[in-house]
């Protein structure tokens, strides 16, 4: 008897929610989706994929944001050891379980940019991705202290750094052919 009270009663409350109108729910604007933590507080937008199309040997070049602002690289230094960055890159960044952050040799690219990318989205066998944990302007006074190194390359150098590695010319040690 119990159960069949149960029953009716679910039936009868399913009845009434889908006979009250519901108003449709709107997508929130741009504006309102870039206002979380994870949004950059001034400054562009930065698209982290390539953008189709063909254009003419041409890449975007973005600078980082966070070499205007003042005590950008010891917020980043802060940062790299709180968020145990040098957990796997080392205290020195010269790597460990991570990649050498102070050579010339960067899988992913290493214009500010693409190390803003690697942070954010994370790379396969082992990076992290940081976007929930950590909001963008941080992650650029961390790109900052990375640049700081002297391995990274300058947003200029975004077209070498796109085209990768190449035999003989900065091939990164574990894909050298062997002598």
């Amino acid at each position: 008897m119990l159960r069949l009270a149960l029953l009716v009663a679910i039936i009868v409350r399913a009845e009434v929610c889908a006979a009250q109108p519901t108003a449709p729910i709107d997508p929130p604007s741009v504006d309102e989706a870039n206002t979380g933590a994870g949004a950059l507080a001034s400054g562009p937008r930065v698209p982290l994929g390539d953008v189709a199309g063909d254009h003419g040997g041409q890449v975007m070049v973005v600078p980082n944001p966070a070499d205007a602002r003042p005590g950008a690289i010891t917020r980043g230094k802060q940062l790299f050891v709180r968020m145990n960055c040098a957990g796997c890159h080392g205290y020195d960044a010269k790597g460990g379980m991570g990649p050498d952050l102070t050579d010339r040799y960067w899988r992913y690219g290493g214009s500010p940019l693409a190390i803003y990318a690697s942070i954010i989205e994370g790379r396969p066998q082992g990076m992290p991705a940081w976007s929930a944990a950590i909001p963008s302007e941080e992650v650029w006074d961390i790109v900052a202290y990375i640049e700081s190194f002297g391995g990274a390359s300058t947003a200029r150098d975004a077209w070498a750094q796109r085209e990768g590695d190449r035999p003989g010319e900065l091939t990164a040690p574990e894909i050298a052919p062997n002598p």
